[in-house]
């Protein structure tokens, strides 16, 4: 029960941020982000997709597909924890709006029953007629960086889900994962926000448009930041340091405006402390 308590205080107290804050018709300030979550450069975009607040997480869900515009997570050094063992099993996520396309599953008998063939080639999940194949199955939030509270299992929720190739989610995306949970052991706390990056076509059919063309990471702490584009195509061998990028390029390629509330540019990175040396 102690162990239980101790998350609970530490998790909890952002749902109760909220609830104080809409009451009193102010400003909603939610721990997940650092200096504020990211916000929608055309205002025209916003009104498609849905924010998600969970315990461990935040997603913009675009209303058209259902999948995370991003996802942003605070790492805390008690949070990680060895994930090998846990389940994963994709649910349904019930705060995501039902007129959003949601996400059918086919490979689990725990989840939506489906009249179809589970052989191999039938394992997949279906957004608006088109199928995720499980190969293509990630999560933008990693179980390794919470396994170590009660709340893992969120990560199961299909707000979590994107189509991170096996090759790229295997590889250097998962190897910066662990970067990032080994300097939070030595420094306590970092922010991360994750998400997809479309070309241009693919933004004009977002909706059908399950497969993006490269994902970014920015990570962060209040001093410092380090930002990260990974193409889809990357193979699993690359060091995630070759994909370094600048947060510039992702704001101008995701149309996303990060840290809105930061008052000062921030310069210095933490390539080094990520093992990356240039």
């Amino acid at each position: 029960m102690t162990y239980i308590s101790k998350f609970f205080i530490r998790w909890a107290s952002l749902f109760s941020l909220l609830v104080a804050t809409i009451a009193n018709a102010q400003t909603v300030h939610i721990s997940h982000c650092l200096a504020g979550c990211p916000v929608v450069a055309e205002s025209t975009a916003i009104e498609n997709s849905e924010l998600i607040v969970r315990q461990l997480y935040v997603a913009s869900i675009n209303a058209r597909s259902g999948l995370a515009n991003w996802q942003a997570y605070r790492v805390l050094a008690d949070s990680v924890g060895v994930a090998s063992l846990l389940p994963r099993v994709w649910f349904e996520d019930s705060l995501v709006s039902r007129g959003a396309t949601q996400l059918e599953v086919i490979d689990s008998a725990k989840l939506i029953e489906q009249d179809v063939p589970i052989d191999a080639e039938e394992r997949s999940y279906q957004l608006g007629g088109i199928n995720l194949l499980s190969e293509d199955q990630g999560r933008l939030v990693p179980m390794s960086s919470f396994a170590g509270t009660p709340y893992w299992s969120e990560l199961n929720f299909l707000s979590n889900m994107a189509a991170l190739p096996f090759e790229l989610r295997a590889g250097s995306w998962s190897r910066l994962d662990q970067a990032i949970n080994e300097l939070v052991d030595k420094i306590g706390e970092v922010y991360v926000i994750s998400g997809p990056i479309y070309s241009g076509h693919e933004k004009e059919m977002i909706e059908s448009a399950v497969k993006p063309s490269a994902y970014f990471k920015v990570i962060s702490t209040p001093e410092s930041l380090s930002a990260f584009i990974f193409d889809r195509n990357v193979r699993q061998h690359v060091s995630f340091c070759d994909q370094v990028s600048t947060l510039e390029l992702i704001e101008a390629a995701t149309g996303l405006t990060f840290f809105p509330q930061r008052e000062n540019a921030i310069a210095v990175t933490l390539h080094a402390q990520l093992t990356c040396a240039f």
